[in-house]
């Protein structure tokens, strides 16, 4: 797709992608956050998920106590995962047997993802932009001698513009998986798990009625709200007792640069996309990325 580039000149190569704050090609360090939050290899479960919660994180670096070095990353899905979405459950099973009021002590270790994916602080923007797409990632830590120096996320990159010329309807996700308020906690982690999913539309009888979020998962965990120390009975806690009731949903017709605005406002990664009353499906941070790479 042709385009003009920042000095005017028309050109016909793939678009090369620029945010807000960089104008040009340059270092990932210009959008980074670099006031990092890390948590070491032995802290609970528990205590990363409530920082998760409460500062709207998807992903946490895990570091030597000591030396500061990089030795894993941690990320909702594995938390997710753990609290019965997939196969990381067996440790609560196995070594806590089935005690959810001790397995959310775990230390973080036994969960994180051992070999995160990092960048240098001399990547470009672009370098970040196609790692969070290609690998499906929300955050890339930023690394020098093996040490975590910042962290960008998907919102550092995320576009921003007057208008796009890009409507929701052709970038959103279609094909929505939705829960019903019936769903248990165990039923939504693992669809999520499964599906790369940090949110569900709630229906009831074809209508809108809330949105469950990773982060909702979270808070159920961080603050242990369980009915039982049972894990089983825990975790079949029902979707409508979590979910947020509130909704903020966007129409078909609307550009996506309104939508990315809407992000940076609210602090809310996602909306169901409503056509007269009908879910048509959702859009996400990085259906936004993704829009404006791609077109």
């Amino acid at each position: 797709m042709p385009y003009r580039d920042v000095k005017g000149n028309r050109d016909r190569g793939p678009r090369e992608f620029k945010t807000h704050l960089a104008e040009s090609e340059g270092e990932v360090m210009t959008v980074a956050t670099k006031d990092v939050v890390t948590v070491s290899p032995n802290t609970a479960v528990k205590k990363v998920a409530r920082l998760m919660e409460e500062n709207d994180f998807r992903r946490i670096p895990v570091t030597d106590a000591g030396t500061g070095r990089l030795g894993g990353i941690v990320s909702t899905m594995d938390i997710l995962d753990f609290f019965g979405g997939g196969q990381k459950y067996n440790i609560i099973t196995d070594d806590y047997e089935g005690n959810i009021a001790a397995a959310v002590n775990c230390p973080v270790r036994k969960i994180m993802n051992k070999n995160p994916m990092s960048v240098r602080k001399s990547a470009s923007i672009d370098d970040v932009v196609r790692i969070i797409l290609e690998k499906k990632t929300s955050s890339i830590p930023v690394v020098e001698d093996q040490k975590v120096i910042a962290i960008v996320t998907e919102r550092d990159v995320l576009p921003s513009a007057d208008n796009f010329g890009i409507s929701v309807r052709e970038v959103m996700q279609k094909k929505c998986i939705a829960s019903s308020k019936g769903m248990m906690v165990s039923d939504v982690s693992k669809i999520m798990v499964r599906n790369r999913m940090r949110r569900l539309p709630v229906m009831l009888e074809n209508s809108l009625i809330g949105v469950v979020t990773v982060f909702d998962v979270l808070e159920f965990i961080g603050e242990g709200k369980f009915k039982s120390i049972d894990a089983e009975k825990a975790l079949s806690t029902r979707v409508d007792e979590i979910m947020e009731k509130n909704v903020m949903s966007v129409s078909p017709d609307t550009d996506i640069a309104e939508v990315s605005r809407l992000v940076t406002k609210t602090g809310i990664g996602g909306f169901p996309v409503i056509e007269n009353e009908r879910l048509l499906g959702i859009i996400t941070t990085s259906d936004i990325i993704r829009g404006v790479r791609e077109k």
